[in-house]
């Protein structure tokens, strides 16, 4: 029995903080934060409890080794460049912490400070203070985060009945880090709101499903392609046009608008006195237009429904600036290339330092609500695409393939194919493009529809570079947009989307009531 006793003493006294950390995190798995006290530890060990207070001075001191120790363990960090970025890095490697041990955020919740996650030692402050944030400031949004993060995850630990705590718990952390932005000197805090960044993606569905839809229903109107019936619609609405004036309404190049105009001159749709005279229509043209007319503004009508009259004068507005910018950003695109300048990132400060542009004075067709978002849309591709070339020398659609088999690797064949919504010999040709030039790699059994995509470390690197440059052109777009304004045109965009939702599944009925 002494010898026992004698053994357990010389186990306590060699006893070790590591050991220590270890036994306390293994209680608090098992008893709870209440029931993991020094006792409890010493227990564990078989040791003494002053044995334990020999390196910690109270169960207090004790807890907070085990908070660091959850720290270390967490998903190690990469320091993002903006400090937005770091803190949402910091939030969800702390949520993460938190989560992996039983009572986690109650533990955190005693502790003055979030220790940095992963070892990585950056504390978001110098991010902060670089972007003109005091440091006092700085350190009061490093911790507003936290006590956000810690009372989130102490409420999800404590309901875990509740489905999908993630997708809100990064909604919420959006509201908090629009109340930091706020904050920022000078107003020129960069608000990455999740709406924004996704916006260039929604917006080219809700376009697919609105062209779609059109296409279908204009066919049983009169046999005329987009384009044509555009040009049509847009001469309607504006009177004559010269070409280039036509050209950029539509945020298309001139070549392809010019053998347009020449295809419906030539059925005499279009007239025009001189070679740089501007373009008018001719009688039956202008009768086709009326047709035409006349069934878009019906279409207008249901993608508007459920719009107010205030909120569509919002959103024409907010779309107005948004496709200025767009233009100014693919005006500066088509400079960099045509003068061959280094691939580097645009320096989009430059363009707020001259002054944000104004009217662009292009001739839209604001009667109806597509037309804009059309021209948006072109613009926003073609100056995207000019900047994907020029630093990565990826084409718009590799760039958009990569972008999807990075977003969640790896992707399987047929997830990949539905994401792009590109038949499989398009994607396939482009796909087999990125594996050839290293940014891709296949996994999976033999056979190209059962491998499984994803990024390789050069093609991590290159999509790292097409993210940020995506973020900060979408920064660009929305910012200096008052945040009810822009409130307002989100959710009316949102409206339009799901209408032309409702618009398309109609007319795919109705296409297949005709074929029967």
């Amino acid at each position: 029995m002494n010898s026992s006793k004698a053994a357990l003493e010389r186990f306590g006294a060699g006893l070790d903080k590591a050991a220590i950390v270890a036994a306390g995190l293994a209680v608090l798995d098992r008893e709870g934060l209440a029931g993991c006290t020094i006792d409890a530890v010493a227990e564990r060990l078989r040791a003494k409890p002053t044995d334990i207070l020999q390196h910690f001075s109270d169960r207090g001191d004790m807890l907070v080794a085990l908070g660091c120790e959850m720290a270390r363990v967490a998903p190690v960090l990469l320091p993002a460049e903006s400090w937005r970025e770091q803190l949402v890095q910091r939030a969800a490697a702390g949520r993460q912490a938190m989560l992996s041990r039983r009572d986690g955020s109650q533990l955190f919740a005693q502790l003055p400070a979030m220790f940095p996650m992963g070892g990585s030692g950056f504390d978001c402050v110098p991010a902060l203070c670089a972007a003109g944030f005091t440091l006092a400031d700085a350190r009061a949004a490093v911790l507003l985060v936290d006590r956000f993060t810690v009372g989130w995850t102490m409420t999800e630990q404590s309901r875990p009945d509740v489905a999908d705590l993630q997708g809100r718990f990064e909604d919420q952390l959006d509201i908090v880090l629009a109340g930091v932005a706020a904050a920022q000197p000078m107003g020129l805090a960069t608000r990455r709101d999740d709406r924004q960044s996704r916006f260039q993606s929604r917006l080219w569905v809700f376009l697919r499903d609105a062209r779609e839809s059109a296409n279908i229903s204009f066919a049983r109107t009169a046999h005329v392609n987009e384009l044509d019936r555009r040009i049509l619609l847009l001469l309607q609405a504006q009177g004559g046009l010269t070409l280039a004036a036509i050209s950029m309404a539509c945020g298309i190049d001139k070549a392809q608008v010019s053998r347009a105009i020449k295809r419906m001159g030539e059925v005499s749709l279009l007239a025009r006195s001189g070679i740089r005279s501007p373009i008018r229509l001719s009688t039956p043209g202008r009768q086709l237009a009326e047709r035409l007319l006349r069934q878009a503004e019906l279409r207008n009508r249901e993608l508007t429904y459920g719009i107010s009259d205030e909120q569509l004068g919002t959103l024409c507005d907010v779309l107005d600036t948004l496709l200025s910018r767009a233009i100014t950003l693919f005006e500066q695109e088509r400079k960099l290339s045509a003068t061959n300048q280094r691939p580097e990132p645009v320096d989009f400060q430059d363009l707020v330092d001259e002054g944000l542009p104004g009217e662009n004075g292009v001739a839209v067709d604001r009667s109806r609500v597509l037309p804009p978002f059309i021209t948006l849309c072109s613009y926003m591709l073609r100056g995207g695409a000019l900047s994907h070339k020029r630093q990565t020398g990826l084409s718009n659609f590799e760039t958009w393939v990569m972008s999807e088999v990075c977003t969640n690797p790896p992707i399987s064949w047929p997830q990949l194919v539905l994401a792009l919504y590109r038949d499989q010999s398009q994607a396939g040709r482009t796909v087999n493009h990125l594996i050839e030039n290293g940014l891709v790699e296949r996994t999976g059994r033999p056979g190209r529809r059962h491998g499984f995509f994803a990024p390789t470390e050069e093609g991590k690197r290159i999509s790292g570079i097409i993210r940020e440059t995506a973020v900060r052109r979408s920064e660009f777009l929305f910012q200096g947009i008052p945040a009810a304004q822009l409130e307002t045109f989100m959710a009316a965009f949102e409206t339009l989307a799901h209408n032309a939702e409702v618009q398309v599944a109609r007319e795919r009925a109705i296409q297949e009531m005709d074929r029967d």
